[in-house]
């Protein structure tokens, strides 16, 4: 309501210096007095706050301020709580992929799985030519890239064959290749993985071993992870000239999931 009056009075103010300043031999000095003499007016006429008032004022900001405090402390405690729920990663469990699965052959194109193919475990290969593989999660994040090799004479370069875990709703993109074969994957104790996803536990048993990347030739990664978004341990395999090691030690805990990219082949050999 004041700042209402102050305008009015201020319009006023300058309405009527501008009627007036035909009139002024020096029209604007006058109109910088009319304005100085209505500010300094307004000022002396605000009224100046009772010890009383000051005192009721500070007792209503800190009694405000106390209550925000409490509110702010209970809702941190309440989001720290529920950041940590979210945070918590649980193990990616693929027991009830294994075994699963149905001899599948798709074309170049992009692929649904339970719709294209069901789910399951499977050895994916290409027929011919050198070319491309994505699978992906229904969120468009890649679960596995690698490049497919179906020629028998430049098997210095990609994988002739993958091991993968396909699961409903995820999507597979095939590009640069006519024909790419989907074998169901019987799980059997191994001591040789060549590219694609593992489980500890179930393909080999849990513990310390000695990891041989014999083909120096190319380069790939050994990665070790309870979920896809938590990695454990990442490796760089092949040619040292590029930080890659041919041979190493490491351990893995029953449920870890073992993914070796772009790479044919490692040999494991359990420590004692």
């Amino acid at each position: 309501m004041k700042n209402r009056s102050a305008s009015l009075k201020f319009a006023t103010v300058i309405l009527g210096s501008t009627l007036f300043l035909g009139a002024c031999s020096n029209p604007f000095n006058s109109l910088a007095d009319e304005i100085n003499s209505w500010v300094n007016s307004d000022d002396s006429a605000e009224e100046e706050p009772t010890e009383e008032d000051a005192a009721e004022g500070q007792t209503s900001e800190d009694t405000a301020g106390t209550a925000d405090t409490e509110t702010s402390d209970e809702g941190q405690s309440e989001g720290t709580d529920s950041d940590s729920e979210e945070t918590e990663v649980q193990p990616k469990d693929y027991s009830g992929l294994l075994g699963e699965g149905e001899e599948t052959t798709l074309e170049s194109g992009t692929h649904a799985v339970g719709n294209d193919i069901p789910a399951g475990r499977y050895v994916i290969a290409a027929d011919t030519g050198i070319g491309n593989l994505f699978i992906s999660d229904d969120s468009d994040r890649t679960i596995l890239s690698t490049t497919l090799n179906g020629e028998e004479e430049a098997q210095d370069y990609g994988s002739g064959e993958v091991l993968a875990f396909l699961e409903e709703g995820q999507s597979i993109e095939i590009n640069g290749l006519e024909n790419v074969s989907f074998t169901p994957y019987e799980t059997e104790e191994v001591s040789e993985l060549f590219t694609g996803m593992w489980v500890v536990g179930e393909d080999f048993p849990a513990g310390v071993y000695e990891i041989t990347a014999e083909d120096e030739g190319q380069f790939g990664t050994l990665e070790t992870y309870t979920h896809p978004d938590s990695v454990k341990a990442r490796f760089s395999l092949g040619d040292s000239e590029y930080g890659g090691m041919s041979s190493f030690v490491t351990s893995f805990e029953e449920g870890d999931i073992v993914i070796l990219r772009n790479y044919p082949s490692i040999t494991l050999t359990q420590r004692d």
